[in-house]
Order: C-alpha cells, then structure tokens, then sequence
C-alpha cells in the first residue's frame, strides 16, 4: 500500500484510529533522500511474525531484505506484538519507520485503507446505495429511513445487482468515469429496518452482487410536496448531480404511501 504522504504527518494522524505507537523507544521519523517524502507501508500480524521465528539466522536476513522494499516503508505490527532486535536493526539502516497497533491486523488494514481512500481527491465517499440496474449502474440517495434500502431489495428480488448500501466509495478514473464500490467491512451487506443486517450473496446467490459498479444515473427519493409539479410518472428531472466534479444525470422521484417505488426506478 503506497500513498504520498510524510511518515511524521502520517502517524499523528492515524496515531489514534490505529491504536499506533513508535517501536523504538525513541521517536524515529525517517525522511527519503532526495527532499521527497512517501510512505509505503506493510501491515504484519502474527503470521508474519510466526514464520519470521521459523526461520535459521540466514533466511532471516533474506526475508527482511525482501520485506524492507527500496525507498522508505513503513511497518506496522498489529496485535499488540513486539518486532525482534534483527528487524528492529535492519529498520534503521534502512531507514524506515515501524510502528506498534493494538488493533487486530484486519481491522488495521480496513481502518488504513479507509484513511488512504480519503487522502486523494479523486475519491469521496458518498450515503447512498449502488445497483445495477439493467446493465445501468444507479446510485439511490435521498434522506434516512425513506426507503433507499427497502427499494434495493425489492429490486435485486427482481434480478438486479447489488453493489452495496449505505456507503458508497466512489473514485473518479480515466478522467470522468465514476466508479462505485462497498467499503470492505459492508461488502455483500445490507440493512433493512425491522429486519436487521442481511447478506445478499447468501440470499440471492453470487450472481445477485457485483464488487464495483460504474454510475451512470442518480436516483434521489424525496418527500411528495402537494405544491410542486410532477410530470405524468411523478417523475422529475432537475439538475445534474455532481461527484467528484463530473456531472451525472438526476432524477427524483417523490415518495408517497402506495407509489412502487422500485418500479418507478426501473421505469428511470
């Protein structure tokens, strides 16, 4: 995992979200030669650990070199575990950073990725669902509890894709594409008032979710006012909405006791 970023600025800001502290006893913050600084950073755990202690004096040496990759990484040991004195030593003269996390090595790395993700600016993360709709991908947003989630359901029963709900991660690529995905900890997921957490992959099958899905149309459910007009389907089509500064087209469709929703979705 790589990201331009100086390793003293990273660490003062994942310090809490990570549970990280300093492995050596003395603050070590390396800068790369050159006036440029990058963190490239592993995340270990026990198994790294334990296959480290396997080894004879001499492989050692072999697996740090090849972990310590050229430039300037940075570790991360999670679990709460201690590097040996040999990586501790190879470390500086390397001169790279290694840090301690009390978290678990999975939750480390989500919790990273999270953090990288909103490093750039091609991505943002957005509330919302994300479906394919048709070969179409749609992004349905609106306010909380007005039925994005409900609407979904009853649209991958009909032999829709999934892509994920609530979150959606977003990146911009090649320019003004968008591209939706599920944060990984969500992945497969959704919640359904009254019914709790379900998995889609299980109750529909794997051909029912997709990991990532291009946004090719928004959907925004809203209230139904009395005083604005509609058109014939109860459908309007405002301004675009805008991700990431590309424009993708918007329709809203009021929501009303009776109104199928879903259907009205397909019919956008």
């Amino acid at each position: 995992m790589d990201n331009n970023l100086d390793i003293k600025d990273f660490f003062e800001r994942t310090k809490d979200l990570l549970k990280l502290r300093p492995a050596f006893k003395k603050n070590y913050f390396p800068r790369k030669e050159g006036g440029e600084d990058s963190v490239s950073f592993q995340v270990w755990g026990k198994k790294e650990i334990q296959n480290f202690e396997k080894l004879s004096s001499k492989e050692r040496k072999g697996f740090i070199r090849k972990k310590f990759k050229e430039g300037s990484p940075c570790v991360i040991l999670a679990d709460n575990l201690s590097f040996s004195p040999e990586i501790e030593k190879e470390a500086k003269e390397k001169r790279l950073a290694l840090f301690r996390s009390m978290l678990s090595q999975k939750m480390c790395r989500e919790r990273m990725k999270s953090f990288l993700f909103h490093l750039s600016p091609d991505q943002v993360t957005i509330s919302g669902g994300l479906l394919q709709i048709s070969g179409l991908g749609v992004l349905i947003v609106g306010d909380s509890a007005i039925g994005k989630s409900e609407s979904a359901l009853v649209l991958i029963s009909r032999g829709h894709r999934f892509v994920c709900d609530d979150v959606v991660h977003v990146k911009r690529e090649n320019g003004s594409r968008l591209v939706g995905r599920a944060p990984p900890i969500s992945c497969n997921f959704m919640e359904i008032r009254g019914l709790g957490i379900i998995n889609i992959k299980e109750i529909f099958g794997s051909k029912a979710v997709l990991k990532r899905s291009a946004i090719d149309l928004v959907i925004k459910l809203e209230k139904r006012q009395r005083k604005k007009e509609d058109d014939r389907l109860g459908l309007k089509t405002p301004e675009d909405y805008k991700i990431l500064g590309v424009k993708i087209p918007q329709v809203n469709i009021p929501v009303a006791p009776g109104r199928n929703i879903a259907t009205l979705i397909e019919v956008a």
